[in-house]
């Protein structure tokens, strides 16, 4: 087998392997967890096992002609159904193409399997194009739906496929991975506060936490924390951090301030700060904890996530605004009045 599952994945991939084994897959399978913890990696792996002629046990050969074709990503029974380049949606004429897909029969005499991420992803007409094709599946047909939050899909989609749940590995497991990768090549490590400070960034997420290394995102988080602390003191003011902001980064610097307020609710609500001991931006974090009510901390957190479902949305909202609108909600902690 060319690859690998991840350390954190036997336990769903023994369970899987085992269906297959005993004639018992479903049609449909719903990968569900945090984006970064390796759901896409599992389910190619899972399609080069299912389509290798010569398995060994619970692994792909990795050398026959079926293997070979995978790696080659020419494989006529599989296909990868992802959002359009420049686009966030999965639309109904992608999915249409999907069905006739099904339809037509295998070219290798085997199953025909697609992988669909994210499912959230799919806009209204697109998934009730899907729903008929969940409903009944033509011949040996295996859709993966890999999502990063299931409880956006449709109810009738994810009761017709067997949900497999991906939890992000315990710490330890994440860091000992995180820093044999970072490593590879023969290049040292960084340091064990960065690697604690990048799988804290990630909410544990390895392979998120490992892209957020290679764009150098605690540099440039470490200045937001810098910035938001300076515009709590009204040092600075929020047009000013907004325009900065509106960039190729906007999505990932909204999650980070997500992550900022996931920190500090943990710290108010139960008193832990293993996520903020030793971290950048601890002296605010612990501030807005003691000081803060846990409406005010909900009623910000409430409005991040709403403004980072529009953001990823197909309406195109104005990101400085928005983003104006939510550091306005962040200066508002500081005074008694709170969020309104």
């Amino acid at each position: 087998m060319k690859n690998q599952i991840y350390p954190w994945q036997t336990g769903q991939w023994a369970n899987i392997t085992k269906q297959y084994h005993d004639q018992t897959l479903p049609h449909a399978f719903l990968f569900n967890g945090l984006k970064g913890n390796g759901k896409l990696h599992f389910a190619k792996c899972l399609v080069e096992f299912l389509l290798c002629e010569r398995k060994q046990g619970s692994q792909a050969c990795g050398e026959c002609k079926q293997c070979k074709l995978i790696y080659a990503q020419t494989h006529t029974d599989f296909r990868l159904t992802e959002p359009e380049e420049g686009s966030a949606v999965i639309k109904v004429d992608a999915i249409r193409s999907l069905v006739e897909f099904f339809t037509l029969s295998s070219l290798q005499g085997g199953s025909k399997i697609t992988i669909l991420c994210p499912a959230e992803a799919l806009n209204h007409n697109a998934a009730n194009a899907l729903l008929k094709t969940l409903e009944e599946p033509a011949g040996q047909s295996i859709i993966i739906l890999i999502s990063h939050s299931a409880g956006k899909l449709l109810p009738t989609i994810r009761s017709r496929c067997q949900v497999v749940d991906f939890d992000t590995p315990n710490q330890q497991q994440a860091y000992e991975w995180l820093k044999s990768n970072l490593s590879r090549g023969g290049g040292a490590a960084p340091p064990e506060a960065d690697i604690a400070a990048l799988l804290s960034l990630s909410s544990n997420a390895p392979l998120r936490a490992k892209e957020y290394y290679e764009i150098n995102a605690l540099v440039e988080n470490n200045l937001m924390l810098d910035e938001m602390a300076s515009l709590l003191k009204n040092d600075s003011i929020v047009t000013t951090v907004s325009s900065r902001w509106d960039d190729d980064l906007f999505s990932l610097r909204l999650a980070w301030t997500i992550r900022w307020l996931e920190l500090i609710l943990k710290h108010k609500m139960t008193g832990e700060t293993a996520g903020v001991q030793g971290q950048h931006g601890e002296k605010m974090i612990s501030y807005l904890a003691e000081k803060c009510s846990e409406f005010q901390l909900l009623a910000l957190y409430r409005e991040s996530l709403n403004q980072y479902r529009l953001f990823l949305g197909s309406s195109n909202p104005n990101k400085t605004l928005g983003f104006e609108y939510l550091l306005h909600q962040w200066t508002k902690l500081m005074s008694s009045k709170g969020v309104q």
